[in-house]
């Protein structure tokens, strides 16, 4: 079993630690609690720097290289940072390392003394791979290699998790969690006079717009609180803003949301049926249901994974806006149906999802340990 006194669980993120809390920064504090962990920022520093966060994760911003199209450049950067990883884990004096590789745009499996490799597969990367501008054949390569190289494989989507079982012989369905209690605080802050309908999360491609269109023009207030990552999406924003009562507050610090939420009806999650999306876990769902609100998603495979009755699908835009529009006139949600909706989200939460982890990683630990010494 892994502890903290003597292993270090070592997470190639795909996400920065400084950014808003996403998967794989509350996979690591909810690990912290047990053992090491060393988060490997991708954001690509100009000079390497490490921080100690208040959780016990020892976050790591290594050097890379820049040109990240070209073969031999992202090559040497897989060595770079290593060579990073590698003075750390000197310097914490660890006695066996996990890796959780989570980032197959620089993996660096086989280059770290690690004594067991775990692929987590959070996303489809080559569905992410044209978001990114990246060459989807690249990451296909770079994760076969780690899928090569790892012990098992934990898959955060149950479309994901289908295709990798037939390229590897031990792969484990874990889903993304949520930080249940943060967001249980929304239940008792007071109600706004409004109640609107949210969305939160990033502005991108990966939103249907023409959903968002059709909610505000049945008349139904629409708050937004994310940051707007594309043209598209800041033309999009205007022209909802145009349309309907929109209000958008930017971008929100993740403490802050539960009061957020505390003030809306509902929670919308209008992804369109991309290849990235239809691959990937929309955390969001969780964490509406957790505030205690009921949800409108499209139909998308970790939605239908979850299984539950307070969140509805619709794919068609039109009877999207027409269920979003009935929960909204509901008012805000009586205080039992918000908190069975809490109790639902609790058994997502991320420790629930840490304790499978451990599993995963304890059994990749205790095999090297075993071969070993033979």
């Amino acid at each position: 079993m892994l502890n903290n006194r003597d292993d270090v669980v070592v997470i190639t993120a795909s996400n920065s630690w400084s950014d808003k809390r996403m998967a794989d920064h509350q996979l690591a504090a909810a690990l912290s609690t047990r053992v090491r962990v060393v988060f490997v920022d991708p954001s690509g520093f100009r000079r390497p720097t490490i921080d100690e966060d208040d959780v016990q994760v020892i976050v790591i911003r290594p050097i890379r290289l820049p040109f990240v199209r070209l073969a031999l450049m992202t090559l040497l950067s897989r060595r770079l940072i290593a060579w990073q990883i590698r003075r750390v884990l000197r310097r914490m004096e660890a006695t066996r390392v996990v890796l959780l590789e989570g980032n197959v745009l620089y993996p660096v499996s086989g280059l770290i003394g690690e004594d067991a490799t775990v692929y987590w597969a959070q996303d489809d990367w080559q569905g992410l791979a044209p978001m990114m501008g990246l060459d989807p054949a690249v990451l296909a390569r770079n994760e076969q290699m780690v899928l090569g190289r790892s012990r098992s494989v934990v898959a955060a989507n149950p479309l994901v998790a289908e295709r990798l079982k037939d390229r590897h012989d031990k792969v484990s369905l874990i889903p993304f969690g949520a930080s249940t209690e943060l967001f249980a605080g929304a239940v008792g802050e007071a109600p706004g006079d409004d109640h609107p309908v949210v969305l939160m999360g990033t502005l991108n491609s990966r939103i249907d717009y023409g959903i968002l269109d059709r909610i505000v023009r049945s008349g139904v207030p629409l708050l937004i609180a994310g940051q707007i990552d594309t043209a598209e999406a800041r033309d999009a924003l205007t022209a909802l803003q145009d349309a309907g009562r929109v209000e958008y507050l930017g971008a929100v610090d993740f403490d802050q949301l539960p009061p957020v939420l505390a003030r809306c009806s509902a929670g919308i999650v209008p992804y369109t049926h991309s290849q990235f999306n239809r691959g990937s876990f929309p955390l969001k769902t969780v964490e509406y249901l957790a505030a205690g609100l009921p949800v409108v998603a499209t139909d998308l495979p970790a939605i239908r994974w979850l299984d539950c009755d307070d969140v509805r699908i619709e794919d068609d835009p039109a009877a999207f806006a027409d269920v979003t529009r009935d929960l909204w006139q509901q008012g805000r949600p009586a205080v039992a149906d918000r908190m069975r909706r809490t109790g639902f989200a609790r058994d997502h939460d991320w420790s629930e999802r840490a304790a499978q982890f451990f599993d995963v990683l304890d059994e990749a630990g205790l095999a090297s340990r075993e071969r070993a010494l033979r």
